[in-house]
């Protein structure tokens, strides 16, 4: 094969998901983008369930270029570091195992490039693509998912697209967050656009994002990756104006705040304290509005508490050691 065509190279870092991943390659076997003009690279954090045989297998029999490489990387973000400074493409299309492209993901993705630029506007260096939940799944009381309907400044890795001289530019992911699992892309796009490119949004570069069903306690627990948040607006205060009242994540974290406020004032309020928190509780009732079942948008209002503690137990922690506020 003429590596000099390939112009779109696919980073997939993989690890203990086998059928996930397989599901993942067939939809990149019937892309509309010619055979030509994409390679694969399956960057493998080692696990003995079976990926080894069946990615190499896979590889073996596609008529575009692809290759599996056998890691034992400390998080994704290693691996997808190795894929890209590996890529022949001009372009580098991150996605995740978790994942399935939509059969136009590369040819929209690759197409925002070159598309026609304003005079005298920066050069195209990141595209973020479409990513919902799967369509045929139901999504459970408790999941994990991924809905990205608009361009974000967290740049997800799960669909996103970079101009590999940018890439290169930029020396790829950073020393500081390529052993961290969380933050690591946010701080690849902000590096990108801070350097004066233009990120785009295509919303045909569409993918679907599994939809995961998680115990509790997992639940409760996610949001102890906001650790690194505090320190990302520290290193690029322009991410702060983004911010909901540029010193907390959203208005949900803003008006957990008024939890223990009320506390602190009960003493001297009395019962009148009680009223602070409505607020907190009505925003995560509002929130909930994707539950259909008035009784479970309650249950989650009120079981978010926990939920809300957690995310402030890390945003705190993670605040003072960045010696940044943010709530």
């Amino acid at each position: 094969m003429n590596n000099a065509s390939i112009q779109v190279s696919v980073v997939i870092p993989t690890h203990h998901r086998r059928d996930l991943l397989k599901r993942l390659l067939t939809s990149l076997q019937v892309q509309s983008l010619a055979p030509s003009q994409f390679e694969v690279l399956i960057v493998h954090n080692h696990t003995d369930d079976g990926t080894e045989i069946m990615a190499q297998q896979w590889c073996a029999e596609q008529v575009f270029s692809a290759q599996y490489f056998k890691k034992n990387f400390n998080g994704p973000a290693q691996s997808r570091d190795f894929g890209a400074r590996a890529a022949l493409g001009r372009v580098v299309a991150f996605i995740d195992d978790d994942c399935v492209a939509s059969p136009d993901w590369l040819r929209a993705g690759l197409a925002a490039f070159d598309a026609p630029q304003p005079s005298g506007g920066p050069e195209v260096g990141v595209v973020q693509g479409q990513t919902t939940p799967m369509p045929d799944q139901a999504k459970p009381f408790l999941s994990k998912t991924i809905d990205i309907q608009a361009p974000t400044v967290y740049f997800e890795t799960c669909n996103i697209f970079y101009r590999k001289s940018v890439f290169d530019a930029v020396d790829g992911f950073s020393a500081d967050f390529i052993d961290r699992f969380y933050g690591e892309d946010t701080d690849l796009g902000w590096k990108v656009t801070q350097a004066g490119y233009a990120s785009w949004f295509v919303p045909e570069a569409l993918v679907h994002h599994e939809i995961f069903h998680v115990s509790f306690y997992k639940w409760l627990a996610e949001p102890l990756y906001f650790k690194n948040l505090p320190y990302l607006v520290k290193k690029y205060p322009a991410l702060r104006q983004h911010m909901y009242m540029k010193y907390f994540i959203s208005k949900d974290s803003c008006l957990f705040n008024l939890l223990p406020l009320a506390l602190l004032v009960l003493p001297w309020a009395g019962a009148w304290a009680l009223l602070l928190p409505l607020p907190y509780f009505w925003e995560r009732y509002r929130n909930g509005r994707h539950i259909r079942r008035i009784h479970f948008r309650l249950i989650r209002a009120a079981v978010g508490v926990l939920r809300s503690a957690f995310t402030w137990w890390a945003l705190a922690s993670g605040s003072w050691r960045a010696k940044s506020l943010l709530m």
